[in-house]
């Protein structure tokens, strides 16, 4: 696949992709939707279980993420060919849109003309797995969420006014904050954050028939919110999956050659890129603060440059800063693009004394390789990893707070554990599920009659 920008307005369709459609003896056309780079990584390990059973799968990329340190790479190292590229431009409300109409084509397309039944997985909160599962639902076909459930837990207004208030007067405790973290009871729901991504999370579960929750706490807040308990299936996290791949590449990594001055070295691995800490100026700048600081103090911090971080450090005037620090701190500061290679990050953050990060995927990553995780958010969308010991919330109010967090994690050895909490051999626990609910009921749609067995009592004879 010609993975650089399409210059037409086309959607990409792969060679022989209908003669291959047109002779598959298969009923059902198993959809893997990807955009982003954790798309194609989490989406990954499903694909190959799929195609190593023999069922017919589609590869649908949206070209949400088409930058080939995002997308192309990543597609290469987990041999993945896309079959449908939708290429789609413009802004973020034009691209909700041209989603919806190109796959809604399609999967007519498939339906009508091939006969062939659609079967979209679509995983956790992006954009593209909002919008791809309304193009399927509007034509009655529901969809596999991977990942289900993802809602932002935040610690209670009360909790945080007592942490800053306690900080400023000198009365913090990490280690009464730290296991405070633990006690559920702070934990209240409701947040846009992360947006947009809250949204479109909340919105895909209405048109779910299948939901593959990462834990159990999802299971427990998807029957709060009163969908049925006999569609919700714990089965873990793919990420688990992909990681086992990405070890057996790690004995190729360059990524140190990268970054030769965090080689055996106690560094941090930092990424900051979520809209709500780029786009506003204040929190931006006092996570940048922090991380100044910690260079500053000697800590070693491999920062990677991501485009959103990019923005804000030109938008808020930082380039000549950063460039000074890179300058001077040549021993303990990289400032340096994103990896390419997801066996390349693992075998970073496998390394790192602490991931720091807003990402939601790292967080998951450094749980499973055993590295303390500090969250550069007021509240985390993987709670799991908070309540068992291994993630801890820096919120980015003070940045004076933020480097005593982050210096504290590194030291405290509580928070390398062995509470890997997703699993092994997921996407075969998600295959399993799919396909037992298709033999089953044949569909993964339902009206009310057909749902509740209720089409043997049709009757519209009125005589």
């Amino acid at each position: 696949m010609n993975q650089k920008i399409v210059k037409n307005n086309d959607i990409y369709i792969r060679d022989n992709f209908w003669s291959d459609i047109q002779t598959s003896t298969n009923k059902y056309a198993h959809i893997i939707m990807i955009a982003t780079k954790p798309d194609i990584i989490k989406q990954a390990p499903l694909y190959k279980e799929l195609i190593s059973r023999g069922e017919l799968v589609i590869l649908v990329h949206t070209w949400q993420h088409y930058d080939y340190n995002l997308s192309k790479w990543v597609l290469d190292e987990f041999w993945m060919e896309v079959d449908l590229n939708l290429n789609i431009f413009w802004d973020i409300h034009k691209k909700y849109s041209l989603i919806v109409e190109r796959l809604w084509d399609f999967l007519v397309d498939l339906y009508e003309n091939y006969k062939k039944i659609p079967v979209p997985y679509v995983h956790w909160d992006t954009m593209t797995a909002t919008t791809a599962d309304k193009a399927a639902f509007l034509n009655k076909f529901a969809v596999v969420h991977v990942e289900a459930w993802i809602r932002t837990f935040t610690p209670s207004k009360d909790f945080y006014y007592d942490l800053f208030e306690n900080f400023e007067k000198w009365r913090f405790k990490w280690d009464n904050y730290y296991k405070s973290l633990q006690i559920f009871d702070i934990y209240e729901r409701g947040s846009i954050e992360p947006y947009p991504e809250q949204f479109d999370t909340r919105a895909i579960e209405w048109s779910t028939w299948l939901f593959a929750a990462p834990v159990e706490l999802y299971k427990k807040t998807l029957i709060d919110e009163w969908f049925p308990e006999e569609h919700i299936k714990v089965v873990g996290n793919t990420i688990a999956d992909a990681i086992e791949i990405s070890k057996l590449k790690m004995k190729d990594s360059t990524a140190f050659e990268q970054f030769p001055n965090m080689k055996w070295k106690p560094f941090i691995f930092v990424t900051i890129h979520r809209r709500e800490n780029t786009w506003k100026k204040e929190r931006f700048l006092v996570i940048y603060n922090a991380i100044k600081k910690l260079i500053e103090d000697g800590v070693h911090v491999c920062f990677l440059w991501l485009y959103a971080s990019e923005f804000a450090i030109d938008n808020y005037g930082l380039r000549a800063d950063i460039e000074e620090l890179k300058e001077k701190y040549k021993e303990n500061f990289a400032y340096w693009p994103a990896l390419a290679h997801h066996s390349e990050v693992i075998d970073m953050i496998s390394k790192a004394w602490a991931v720091v990060t807003d990402s939601w995927s790292m967080q998951e990553e450094a749980n499973i390789v055993w590295v303390p995780c500090v969250t550069f958010r007021f509240w985390s969308d993987r709670t799991e990893t908070i309540l068992k010991w291994t993630n801890i919330i820096a919120p980015p109010i003070n940045s004076k707070l933020m480097v005593e967090i982050v210096k504290w994690a590194i030291s405290n050895k509580e928070m390398i554990n062995d509470k890997h909490l997703y699993w092994s051999n997921v996407s075969k626990k998600i295959v399993d599920e799919v396909l037992f609910m298709l033999k089953k009921d044949w569909k993964l749609f339902k009206f009310d009659d057909e749902r509740l067995n209720l089409e043997k009592f049709f009757n519209w004879n009125i005589k």
